[in-house]
């Protein structure tokens, strides 16, 4: 799926046979999406309508709108290692959003660093990371006890994240 802020739209391409096969009209600016372990949903989170869209990853057809809390900007969407959970960041929300993927409803809210843009789980399943633009940092999240245990300063508006194993 790629992703095209402009028009509000999702395009689902076939690499092999190099052509958009499926364009889904979200709205709200989509910025990122995430995949179901299964592959069956997909997860796009729509900065500008404050949601989080969900769509029939293999029918590429939009089944709903997950309305995150005021001021949220939904940016980063990563799912759980058993697919039960999507975590979402909020940019000026100030915050990470976990929604329960079997009912879309909101499960927690997690107050982290200022302009929550990247997120990125660790391997093991246990972390979350936080690319926080406006204050510089990395928030490490636990995921069972939904809070946030530092924060580790970085360079200059911190944009992007990704967590490896380590070898």
């Amino acid at each position: 799926y790629v992703t095209c802020e402009q028009k509000g739209e999702v395009f689902a391409i076939d690499p092999d046979q190099q052509r958009v096969i499926a364009t889904i009209e979200t709205g709200g600016r989509p910025r990122s999406v995430a995949f179901s372990r299964d592959g069956s949903r997909a997860y796009v989170a729509c900065e500008n309508g404050g949601y989080v869209a969900v769509v029939d990853a293999r029918e590429h057809k939009l089944l709903a709108k997950i309305q995150l809390p005021t001021g949220s900007l939904p940016m980063g969407t990563v799912v759980s290692a058993d697919g039960k959970e999507l975590y979402v960041s909020t940019g000026r929300g100030n915050a990470i959003i976990i929604i329960d993927t079997q009912s879309n409803h909101i499960a927690a809210t997690i107050p982290v660093g200022n302009r929550v843009w990247g997120i990125a789980l660790d391997p093991s399943g246990t972390k979350i990371y936080t690319a926080n633009g406006a204050s510089n940092d990395v928030s490490v999240v636990d995921v069972k006890s939904r809070k946030e245990l530092r924060r580790i300063k970085v360079g200059d508006g911190p944009w992007g994240i990704a967590s490896v194993p380590k070898e």
